[in-house]
């Protein structure tokens, strides 16, 4: 503007420009914070929860069953698990099998079941071994006493059942009263401890090794802890038909067996389908942002907007480590436990 005050001319400029605005906070609901943790990568699959196979029980003898187990039942070392022509079938702790009737004179690892057998019930008071004599067969009698049957001090072949470690009765196969020969089956022996088997894809058979933390999910929806207690073999399974003409292929797998750790989650559970979570890379104490921080970069990357005073934005790159559900290990200049990035762009 031009002004007239005798012969001075003075021009006055006006201007339009303000300070620098600060810059508009970051709303609470578009960050997150730096956290310190622990991630592993994981596969879910698919597992059967039940009680392992220990033993078939058949009759052993002829004639007809006048005592049968009872299906859950859970038999100890000198329990009667049924009886053929009210004869005793009597079980017993041990891995080797029966093969033969057992007097005095008989040496083997069967005679130091028979006598680990009868010490533990109270019959035996020498030191177990794998000869079978007199105090052994007086240890038979005072057994045998106990138990209803005739004195003899020889344990026929047909009276006794070996069984490695505690054992259930998983089910039963033939009724009181049936008539039965020495090969019938009258029942199955199961573990008492519930058990999970998954089938491990060939491809995935890294994950499986003994001693691995895993969770088992049940069809409710409660967990429980485990670890990988066996691994076995590569194996076939018919399964996937052949896009030509409808012959059988095979898809291998790795058959691992999972003790639970935490039996009190079942609950009354003892079977059924099971989602089964192994444990395959881990990461632990690294630095973790939302997956939705990440922001990619032209050149190739990722990088975070790290916000300071709850406004000013500044843009880092990170590298990316292991990803799980959603959270991924970062490092980058600067992060630390605590760091505000933003994780959703307002």
């Amino acid at each position: 503007m031009l002004t007239a005050a005798g012969s001075l001319a003075v021009w006055t400029v006006t201007s339009s420009a303000r300070p620098d605005a600060a810059p508009a906070p970051v709303p609470p609901a578009y960050v997150a914070q730096v956290r310190s943790t622990t991630l592993a990568t994981t596969q879910r699959l698919t597992g059967d929860l039940r009680h392992p196979a220990l033993a078939t029980l058949t009759a052993r003898s002829a004639g007809t069953l006048t005592a049968v187990p009872a299906a859950t039942s859970e038999p100890a070392p000198g329990d009667v698990l049924f009886r053929v022509d009210t004869s005793p079938v009597v079980l017993l702790g041990g891995s080797f099998p029966v093969w033969r009737d057992l007097s005095q004179g008989a040496k083997g690892e069967d005679v130091l079941q028979l006598e680990r057998n009868l010490a533990d019930l109270g019959y035996f008071s020498r030191v177990p071994d794998e000869e079978f004599l007199e105090p052994t067969t007086e240890a038979v009698k005072k057994w045998q006493k106990a138990i209803g049957v005739s004195e003899t001090g020889v344990v026929s072949q047909s009276s006794i059942v070996f069984v490695p470690e505690p054992a259930r009765v998983g089910s039963t196969s033939t009724a009181l009263g049936a008539v039965v020969d020495a090969s019938t089956v009258v029942a199955a022996l199961t573990t008492r401890m519930p058990s999970v088997a998954v089938k491990v894809p060939l491809a995935k058979q890294a994950l499986a090794t003994v001693g691995s933390s895993v969770t088992v999910t049940l069809t409710d929806g409660r967990t429980t802890s485990g670890s990988i207690s066996s691994v076995g073999q590569p194996v076939a399974e018919a399964g996937k038909q052949s896009d030509s003409g409808g012959q059988s292929v095979s898809d291998r797998f790795v058959p691992i067996e999972i003790a639970l750790t935490d039996l009190a989650q079942l609950g009354a559970v003892q079977e059924g389908p099971v989602a089964v979570d192994l444990v395959g890379e881990r990461h632990e104490n690294v630095l973790a942002v939302p997956v939705d921080a990440l922001l990619a970069q032209p050149g190739g990357g990722f990088a975070v907007e790290v916000v300071t005073d709850g406004a000013t934005r500044s843009t880092v790159p990170v590298t990316t480590g292991l990803y799980e559900d959603a959270l991924v290990e970062v490092s980058g200049e600067g992060l630390a436990e605590g760091t505000t990035v933003v994780s959703a762009q307002p």
